[in-house]
């Protein structure tokens, strides 16, 4: 661009380019909005500390209690369809109440959605169990640029549209669904972020950090709101530029896997990885070897690490995860999961680690709003005034009401299904509630209207299809 006299444009002329831009939109599909987004500024935190911590903590903070007072928040995630399979072999084994935390609570894990494949029967018991269903997406589409991309219509066409399946087919309350990640992790940077804000979502868990993870994860980052600019590092462009009130994000903490040398920067790390089915595990393919990666960067995260120079630095105690896919687990890799028993096996020795706590993301978020210290949080047992609490869940009142959200008998439904633009064509089965989460009956949708992208098309043409109308 070289400046010129006549880059100085009249307020007609501005007007003329306006229509123009506006008519162009309209010719190719393209979405303008009315008033631009408002830029993230750097975090006023007394202006933050006014809306209080249940509506803005600025990112970069931690919390007020002191280091040594902390519990240490861990989650479990899975993403992709929640099948009988891993049901079966995988996660009846984890939350079968043989876990428990500090409370005596069953520990309970985050799992992110997507359609196809989805036993919805089973995301009803689950969530009965109190476990957490977000979304990601109902295509999952295997090219990055299309998320990338994607306009906030599409973003919400993917999100809401996986939030009313869940609550239709899984007799659900769409509004228990508030939590979201991106397919592969490829966040839509301000497009996606502004649909989550304009949709009743509580936060997003799709944005990896490096520079706070991965051999600094003794240092890592908080979960904070999107009122002001972030200093959370960007690993996997665009991370969004404007200011989302109230919008939490839980950043992603890289683990370091056990390829040692892979990394030139550090020749005597392992490499870095989001996910943990994403980690390199050399040399003997055995279960204590995916125990002895997970303690080591458990450790990390519970007690600290040493720096550059040697001198020991202890842990801040920030929220950590280890996010995968169920699909890890499977076949002749059945050592992951064995090796990721162990580690919890160790974990919840409460004569170890009398203050890990294993809960689903949206009670981390809840700690957050509300933080105690450990002797808070043990007082408190298992009552809901705790936000790690299940005595709802285990009495089957409130939210857990065993008179209501009831799933009956699952149905399997048969598709035939054409979507060229995903690569799915044939027969195709899911299971669903036999009732809604109002009480009545539902039947399958007609074979001929397989639920995916398409307001019209989210449910298949079961009623109400409803979206969260918090």
């Amino acid at each position: 661009f070289v400046p010129t006299a006549v880059t100085v444009l009249s307020a007609m002329e501005k007007k003329r380019l306006i229509l123009l831009a506006a008519a162009l939109a309209s010719l190719f599909g393209v979405v303008i909005s009315d008033e631009e987004c408002t830029p993230a500024t750097k975090c006023d935190q007394a202006a933050c500390e006014a809306l209080g911590p249940e509506n803005c903590h600025c990112s970069g903070n931690e919390t007020s209690i002191p280091i040594a007072d902390r519990p240490m928040i861990v989650y479990l995630t899975f993403d992709d369809a929640f099948t009988a399979i891993a049901e079966s072999q995988f996660y009846h084994g984890l939350f079968d109440g043989s876990y428990t935390n500090p409370n005596e609570c069953s520990i309970r894990a985050t799992h992110f959605v997507t359609q196809s494949y989805t036993d919805y029967s089973l995301v009803n018991r689950y969530w009965h169990l109190g476990h957490e269903m977000a979304a990601h997406s109902i295509t999952h589409r295997n090219d990055v640029k299309y998320w990338e991309n994607l306009s906030v219509d599409g973003w919400k066409d993917e999100m809401v549209g996986m939030r009313k399946m869940i609550g239709q087919f899984a007799s659900i309350d769409p509004c228990q669904v508030t939590g979201s990640r991106a397919p592969f992790l490829q966040g839509g940077g301000d497009n996606m972020f502004q649909m989550l804000a304009e949709n009743s979502f509580l936060y997003d868990c799709s944005w990896p950090t490096r520079a706070y993870g991965y051999i600094d994860a003794e240092m890592g980052l908080y979960p904070y709101t999107l009122d002001y600019s972030s200093v959370q590092d960007c690993p996997i462009k665009p991370c969004p530029e404007c200011a989302y009130p109230g919008l939490w994000v839980q950043p992603m903490t890289d683990l370091e896997d056990e390829w040692i040398g892979s990394n030139p920067s550090c020749p005597t790390c392992g490499n870095l990885c989001s996910m943990l089915d994403g980690c390199v595990i050399m040399g003997d393919q055995t279960k204590e070897h995916v125990y002895d990666m997970l303690m080591k960067n458990f450790e990390r995260v519970y007690s600290g690490d040493t720096d550059d120079f040697g001198d020991f630095q202890p842990s801040n105690r920030a929220p950590w995860g280890l996010y995968m896919h169920a699909a890890w687990f499977f076949g002749e890799q059945i050592w992951h999961y064995e090796g990721y028993k162990m580690f919890l096996d160790e974990i919840t020795d409460k004569e170890k680690y009398p203050d890990v706590w294993i809960v689903p993301i949206n009670a981390g978020l809840k700690y957050m709003q509300n933080p105690m210290n450990q002797a808070q949080l043990v007082e408190l047992g298992k009552s809901d005034e705790s936000p790690f609490g299940c005595q709802s869940i285990e009495d089957k009142t409130g939210v857990y009401d065993s008179t209501k959200n009831r799933c009956g008998n699952a149905q399997s439904c048969r598709f035939i299904v054409d979507e060229p633009d995903d690569g799915i064509s044939g027969e195709r089965y899911m299971s669903i509630c036999g009732y809604k989460a109002n009480g009545d009956r539902q039947n399958c949708p007609a074979e001929d209207q397989y639920p995916w992208l398409g307001e019209e098309n989210h449910c298949g043409g079961n009623t109400p299809c409803d979206d969260c109308s918090a």
